[in-house]
Order: C-alpha cells, then sequence, then structure tokens
C-alpha cells in the first residue's frame, strides 16, 4: 500500500501542474510543473522503465479533462492496487527464480545447498568454524539481480551473525576468517514478500560479495531459541 500511495500522490501533484505548458519552463508555475514531471518520471522509472511516456501523458490529459471513458479515477486506483499488491510481486519472483536458475547453469564454480542458497567460494579462509554465534568483522558489497548497488561497506563492518537475514547465516559458515563468498539468495531466505525500504522490492533475489576481516567467537549456548511457532533460521548447509 506505501507504493500505491506513494505513487497516487506523484499523480496527483503532475495532474494539478499539467496544465503550465510544454517544454522549456518560463515562469515559476512552468518550473513546478516541470520538477513535478521530473519527479514522477522518476519514480515511474523505478516501478518499470518500460513504461510508454505517451500513454502516461494520456492518462494526465485523461485526468485533466475529466475524461473516464477508458478508465475512471476508482478503476486506476483498483488497477494499481492490484498491480502493486498482486501483480508485481509475482512478475518478480517469476524473475528471481529465473535469474537465480541462470546463475547456477551459467557458472561452474557454483554451488547449491538444500535451502536453495547459491554460492562461490573465492577464498575458503582459514580452518576458523564460524558459528551462528560469533561476531563478524567484514567487507561486503550487495547488488540486486540486476547488478545494481544498493548496498556496501567502504571501509570494515561488525555485527552478531544471528541477526542477519537467514541467507547470510548460512553462507558465512561456509567460509573462515580471512575468506572471500559470493552469494546469491533467494528472496525467501532475504527479506520475502515484503521486502526492504523503498530499494529491495518483494520477492527479490539478492546478490553479495563478503569478506571476512575477523571472527569474534560467540557462546553458542547462549543463542536465541525462536519463539514457538516462529520461523526458524537455516542450519549449516549441505551441499546437493
Amino acid at each position: 500500500m506505501k507504493k500505491i500511495a506513494i505513487f497516487g500522490t506523484f499523480a496527483a501533484l503532475v495532474l494539478s501542474s499539467c496544465g503550465a505548458g510544454a517544454g522549456t519552463p518560463k515562469t515559476e508555475a512552468d518550473s513546478l510543473a516541470y520538477a513535478m514531471g521530473i519527479d514522477f518520471g522518476t519514480y515511474a522509472k523505478k516501478v518499470d522503465s518500460t513504461l510508454d511516456v505517451n500513454v502516461i501523458a494520456a492518462g494526465i490529459k485523461a485526468a485533466m479533462q475529466g475524461d473516464t471513458s477508458v478508465m475512471s479515477q476508482e478503476q486506476a486506483y483498483m488497477f494499481m492496487r492490484e498491480y502493486f499488491m498482486v501483480r508485481m510481486p509475482k512478475k518478480e519472483k517469476e524473475a528471481s527464480e529465473k535469474f537465480l536458475q541462470d546463475v547456477e547453469k551459467n557458472n561452474a564454480n557454483v554451488k547449491k545447498t538444500t535451502s536453495g542458497l547459491l554460492y562461490e567460494i573465492v577464498t575458503p579462509g582459514d580452518a576458523t568454524k564460524i558459528t551462528e554465534a560469533d561476531t563478524l568483522k567484514v567487507v561486503y558489497e550487495g547488488k540486486l539481480k540486476n547488478g545494481q548497488v544498493f548496498e556496501s561497506s567502504k571501509d570494515t563492518v561488525k555485527f552478531p551473525l544471528q541477526g542477519m537475514i537467514p541467507g547470510w547465516v548460512e553462507g558465512m559458515q561456509l567460509v573462515g576468517k580471512g575468506g572471500e563468498i559470493n552469494l546469491w539468495i533467494p528472496s525467501n531466505l532475504a527479506y520475502g514478500e515484503r521486502g526492504a525500504g523503498q530499494v529491495i522490492g518483494p520477492n527479490q533475489a539478492l546478490q553479495f560479495n563478503v569478506k571476512v576481516v575477523d571472527v569474534i567467537p560467540g557462546d553458542t549456548t547462549k543463542l536465541n531459541k525462536p519463539a514457538k511457532g516462529a520461523l526458524k533460521l537455516n542450519k549449516p548447509a549441505t551441499v546437493k
């Protein structure tokens, strides 16, 4: 619903300012209209870069003129609601599954665990066995399936492994101190149907490169036990 609200807000802003005219802004109102158009266009591109600008313009014109012959405002809202809540997550799930299949098929060094996690050990590291209870010092980079970097540590960062997404918890136990690993994480081992923030959408597969700088041993007897009925994190991976 958040995406729908944002989309609706941008659309309303654009519709309210489209009468200023086209071309290079000449007045303050023109500049405001143009800026709103850029703002809306930027968001629309993130939603789907293949959207037809002419069709968007036709929709704006129809709304400005009160023309409901193709779609009323209520119908537009219902369509966007259904698209963002049902169609878009479904498309993303299918695209992510295909992406992971292609990674596995086209990379001889990539292996797959029983959970569906894909990984490539670049450097195994030493014999130090990482456990879920440990705290890690790492340098990492996270990307979407299209290669867009959504998160990157320029320097070493420190965090307890137990608090990370299941794909990290499982994957990081495959290397030791000094190791480097590439991870391709299916959405169910990442942020699932809810996504995270405005960058990681529902059902998105993620890819990471992680270098383990140091391992601070933790007490495995003090690991938090999942509440009754809670989703358990994966055990260390086994390779198919």
